[in-house]
C-alpha cells in the first residue's frame, strides 16, 4: 500500500490544473443518448516542471457526467487543487465519479514524473503485467450479436449482456453464444433488469449453458432476496457510480463485486475498496465503461488484485497519436489481452 507521509512530502508546493472535455466516436454498437455524445475528461496537472495526465469517460446516460456538471465540480474545487493536494485528500473534496477519477491518475502520474519513480511503486503495488480480458457482448439487436462473436475468438472469456426484452429474449443470445463460442468462459449481466421469479427460472439455464458468474441480476432494492438464495454458481454486485466507502453491507448478498475505478473515484479508492473486499471474502471484478488507453493504463496498476477484468471497447481521441500507437500494437499483438502501455502514456 501507497505511504502517504512520502505523497505529502511531495506535495505543497502550487500547481496548475488543466480540464478539457474531448468529443469521441460512439463505440461499436452503441450510439449517443439523450442527445449528448460520448466524451472524455482529460484532467493535466503541472507542476515543478513536470505534467501528468487522467482521463475518465463521460457517459451520455448520466446526468452527473454532463460536461456542465464537471466543470462545475472543478470550479468549486480548484482553489484547493492548485495547492498541490495529495490523491488521499480527493475523497474529502470531490464525490466519487469521472472528475475525482482523472485528478486521482493524473495526480499518480505527475508524481511518479516527479518522484522518479513508477506509479506501481508509488502505489505499494505489484508492477502491472499482460491480463486476459473479459469481452463485453452489448445488448445489441441479434444479427449485431453474431457480429460481436465472429470478432471475439481472440478472447477466451465473455460477458453477455441480458435482460433487454422477455425470457426468450436471454435465451435466444445464450443460444447464440453458445453456438458460436461454445469453448468461452462465460458470465452473464442482467444490469439489475429481472425480478426474484425470473431469477429463479433463468438461474438452471444459465447453468445449463455452463455460465460461470452472474453479475446484478436483481435491482438493489430487491437484493434482500439474494441472501437465501441457492446457487450454482457466484452472483456479484455491480457498483454504482458514486458508490464507494463501505462494501461491508454487499456480503450476506452477494459473493464478489465489479469495480469500476471510474465509478468509485480512482485508483486510490478503487485500491481500499479492493481490500476490504479481500477481507470479507468477496471476489472483484476490475472492469470500466469504454475507456481511453490512458484510462486503462492506469487501471491496469489495480489489476493484480482482481480476480477478472473486464474490458471494454477503446475510446479515439482524435489526435492522439500515442494512444493510437497503443491501440495498434494491442490490436496487432492479442485482442484477447490487456497489456500495460509504455511509462511515456501514464505512470
Amino acid at each position: 500500500m501507497f505511504d502517504p507521509a512520502f505523497l505529502k512530502s511531495l506535495t505543497g508546493t502550487p500547481m496548475r490544473v488543466r480540464c478539457a472535455v474531448l468529443p469521441v466516436a460512439p463505440p461499436h454498437g452503441k450510439a449517443a443518448d439523450g442527445g449528448r455524445p460520448w466524451a472524455v475528461l482529460r484532467v493535466t496537472l503541472r507542476n515543478a516542471g513536470s505534467a501528468g495526465r487522467g482521463e475518465a469517460t463521460l457517459l451520455p446516460t448520466l446526468d452527473e457526467h454532463a460536461p456542465a456538471v464537471v466543470r462545475a465540480q472543478l470550479g468549486g474545487a480548484r482553489a484547493r487543487l492548485e495547492r498541490m493536494i495529495s490523491p488521499v485528500d480527493l475523497a474529502g473534496l470531490l464525490p466519487p465519479g469521472p472528475l475525482r477519477s482523472a485528478l486521482d491518475a493524473a495526480l499518480w502520474d505527475l508524481l511518479a514524473k516527479r518522484s522518479g519513480q513508477r506509479a506501481w511503486e508509488l502505489l505499494g503495488v505489484p508492477p502491472p503485467r499482460p491480463v486476459p480480458a473479459v469481452l463485453t457482448l452489448p445488448l445489441t439487436e441479434h444479427p449485431g450479436l453474431e457480429v460481436e462473436l465472429k470478432e471475439s475468438d481472440t478472447f477466451g472469456a465473455l460477458k453477455l449482456k441480458l435482460g433487454a426484452g422477455d425470457i426468450e429474449d436471454d435465451l435466444a443470445r445464450l443460444d447464440t453464444v453458445r453456438r458460436h463460442r461454445p469453448d468461452a468462459w462465460l458470465m452473464a449481466d442482467a444490469d439489475g433488469s429481472w425480478d426474484a421469479d425470473r431469477l429463479h427460472t433463468m438461474l438452471p439455464v444459465l447453468q445449463a449453458h455452463g455460465v460461470r458468474l452472474l453479475e446484478q441480476p436483481l435491482p438493489e432494492g430487491e437484493s434482500g432476496a439474494l441472501v437465501a438464495l441457492r446457487r450454482p454458481f457466484p452472483i456479484i454486485a455491480d457498483l454504482a457510480y458514486g458508490e464507494s466507502g463501505d462494501i461491508g453491507r454487499l456480503v450476506s448478498r452477494y459473493d464478489g463485486i465489479n469495480l469500476k475505478p471510474d465509478a468509485v473515484g480512482g485508483l486510490t479508492a478503487a485500491l481500499d475498496i479492493m481490500r476490504q473486499a479481500d477481507q470479507r471474502g468477496l471476489s472483484v471484478l476490475l472492469g470500466a465503461p469504454p475507456a481511453t488507453p490512458r484510462s486503462w493504463a492506469a487501471a491496469l496498476h489495480v489489476a493484480a488484485g482482481a480476480d477478472q477484468v473486464n474490458f471494454s471497447q477503446w475510446l479515439r481521441i482524435p489526435g492522439d497519436p500515442a494512444a493510437e500507437q497503443v491501440m495498434a500494437a494491442q490490436h496487432k499483438d492479442a485482442d484477447g489481452v490487456l497489456a500495460p502501455p509504455a511509462p511515456s502514456l501514464w505512470g
